[in-house]
């Protein structure tokens, strides 16, 4: 399994330094956004000769790129804002090609509504996945839809049904199993059963994982913390997800600022399934 982390937990820099930044701290791999990775304008960074200049910017520091990210609202209600969606990820997804990176990644929009709304927006993410996975297929690049609990796409089952109704190699599952779980499912025995629902329903579509900790405020936000202070019980979910697929990347999300090399180090100790 390699290991990489998030571009832009370092902050803005130009390719080449990010690319050597993140080699010099252990790191293998990494996600690139880049509207949060490089100084802006992202527009600056999108033209062939750019992409192939990334490209071999991160191949000569031995990072390898699974995962372009591209931050949209993939069933947002109002639909010119779906449409901007798909255009931009379209764009991306071509870009990925040029770029060398695995798949282009996102989530699908916070779900702020009453249940019974779930089902037009899970209907609005389908509309925009189907769009998508055509280019992606028209090009030759890789969809990755990530399911967060709050979220349109909220549980491993609806990722499954998702899959099932854009059946095409060109669509895959970044898996964040701390994006799954809430205040009421913390427990080592609920994240193992979120694991093993996800394993069960999808384990060959995971194309890329993502790594962080944290602790449920009070009123139930998310608070990033260190890795091996917050609620994940990674030292066994992250053995058990080498037993299904080693040849995954592990991305870490969130980097503490300055603990680099010291979660780097952490996240190898956790695979061999020590604390």
């Amino acid at each position: 399994m390699i290991i990489g982390m998030r571009g832009h937990d370092f902050g803005r820099m130009q390719p080449a330094d990010l690319a050597a930044a993140i080699s010099n701290t252990g790191f293998k791999a990494t996600q690139l956004a880049f509207t949060k990775a490089f100084p802006e304008p992202a527009e600056n960074y999108m033209s062939e000769e750019a992409l192939l200049a990334i490209r071999n910017a991160f191949v000569q520091h031995g990072v390898a790129l699974p995962v372009m990210g591209c931050y949209i609202s993939a069933s947002d209600r109002d639909d010119a804002v779906r449409q901007a969606a798909k255009e931009k990820f379209s764009q991306c997804l071509r870009a990925s090609v040029l770029l060398g990176a695995g798949c282009v990644g996102t989530e699908t929009t916070h779900f702020r509504f009453d249940e019974s709304e779930r089902e037009a927006a899970y209907a609005r993410l389908l509309d925009f996945t189907r769009h998508v996975v055509r280019v992606a297929e028209e090009c030759g690049a890789i969809v990755g839809i990530e399911p967060v609990a709050v979220h349109t796409l909220n549980t491993p089952e609806l990722t499954r049904r998702l899959l099932d109704d854009v059946p095409s190699d060109n669509l895959r599952v970044v898996l964040d199993l701390a994006n799954l779980i809430t205040p009421e499912t913390v427990s080592h025995e609920a994240q193992a059963d979120i694991l093993e629902r996800c394993i069960n329903l999808f384990a060959d579509k995971i194309t890329v994982l993502h790594i962080k900790d944290g602790v449920f405020s009070a009123e139930g936000k998310w608070l990033n913390r260190p890795l091996g202070e917050g609620v994940m019980n990674w030292p066994h979910l992250l053995p058990r997800l080498r037993q299904v697929n080693d040849n995954l990347c592990a991305l870490r999300e969130d980097v503490w600022p300055g603990n680099g090399e010291k979660e780097c180090a952490i996240i190898h100790r956790w695979m061999e399934g020590l604390t």
